[in-house]
């Protein structure tokens, strides 16, 4: 009975790990950048600000789910010279929540964004780690990103 009740207990104690939390690890622009490179769907990266209507926003503590939300960007692209290319054009930011943990962004912040293009849209997928959003990025990330764009060393520093 006593081995029963322990490997239950066990196995509640596994289900529970990941409902309990959230473990990201830090992502680096550089390292970003060189995901979506070697990515098999096409990205472009943005340099600037989305504006959109930030009640559609998930609460914080919202269930598990995905909101796409309309969106207007305004910035720069990414070039081989760097962002050089003024750009504005509709983006759709997907949000996904996992468990308690949300994504958020916030209208009119400046981004380091790594956005998937498809044939008809442009969306910009954040999760709840981040991986490919970077609000308010270090000009020496820029820099780097810019960099990598120019097939410069691209390795994360």
């Amino acid at each position: 009975m006593m081995k029963h009740l322990t490997a239950a207990v066990t196995a509640l104690a596994f289900a529970a790990g990941p409902a309990s939390a959230l473990s990201c690890l830090p992502t680096h622009p550089v390292a970003a950048f060189n995901a979506v490179a070697e990515a098999e769907e096409s990205f472009v990266v943005l340099r600037g600000e989305f504006d959109f209507d930030v009640s559609k926003v998930p609460d914080v503590n919202a269930p598990p789910l995905e909101v796409s939300i309309p969106t207007a960007f305004k910035g720069k692209l990414l070039t081989g010279e760097g962002f050089t290319d003024d750009v504005e054009v509709a983006v759709t930011l997907t949000l996904q929540c996992a468990g308690p943990w949300c994504a958020r962004v916030s209208p009119k912040t400046d981004y380091l964004a790594y956005v998937q293009q498809t044939e008809d849209e442009l969306i910009f997928n954040v999760g709840p780690c981040y991986a490919f959003a970077f609000a308010n990025p270090d000009e020496k990330y820029i820099k780097a990103v810019e960099q990598c764009a120019a097939g410069g060393d691209c390795e994360p520093k």
